[in-house]
């Protein structure tokens, strides 16, 4: 069945047009329909007479004929493309990288370069924000060698100690 109002093909048990939503019955006519659903929705419509338009059947033919528009396909949206991350400062990472080998490798060397380099990276970091990251890292860089050096220095006064007790011991017993 075709639709009178649009021209478009439904089923033929169909009610109401796919297309345009016609009244497809032909006990209720499409100014009939359109009061219908005026009322159920509770718009109310002027009183306007309007002359029911007989479909020539050659236009309809010519519509049964044509294929209906193909809509494009629809192709997803490709997912936002994270932002491209700045690169970490080198003096950053090898003042972490010193300050860790500061703990357990080299002592005193590798916690003094940590620092040294630490405070490099955060500078270099400060004077371009936008071309180089990396500000944390050097923080940890910085604090691992103060650490380091503190241990450093902890070591070498309890060696001391214990070398100056040793000695004050041996000269007071008199047996040296």
């Amino acid at each position: 069945m075709f639709c009178p109002m649009c021209g478009a093909p439904n089923e033929d048990d169909s009610t109401f047009c796919g297309n345009c939503g016609a009244v497809l019955t032909l006990e209720e006519s499409p100014v009939e329909a359109r009061d219908e659903a005026a009322r159920d929705s509770g718009v109310e419509l002027a009183d306007v007479s309007e002359e029911v338009e007989v479909v020539d059947v050659a236009v309809v033919e010519n519509v049964r004929a044509e294929p209906a528009p193909a809509s494009p396909p629809q192709v997803p949206a490709p997912p936002p493309s994270p932002a491209p991350s700045m690169p970490t400062s080198g003096f950053a990472v090898a003042s972490l990288v010193l300050g860790v080998g500061g703990l357990v490798v080299l002592p005193l060397i590798g916690s003094i370069l940590a620092i040294i380099f630490g405070y490099m990276a955060r500078r270099d970091i400060r004077e371009r924000p936008d071309q180089i990251s990396g500000s944390g890292v050097a923080l940890a860089g910085i604090v691992t060698g103060w650490i380091g050096v503190a241990f450093a220095l902890l070591g070498l006064v309890a060696i001391g100690a214990v070398l100056g007790c040793g000695l004050c011991g041996t000269l007071s017993s008199g047996s040296w």
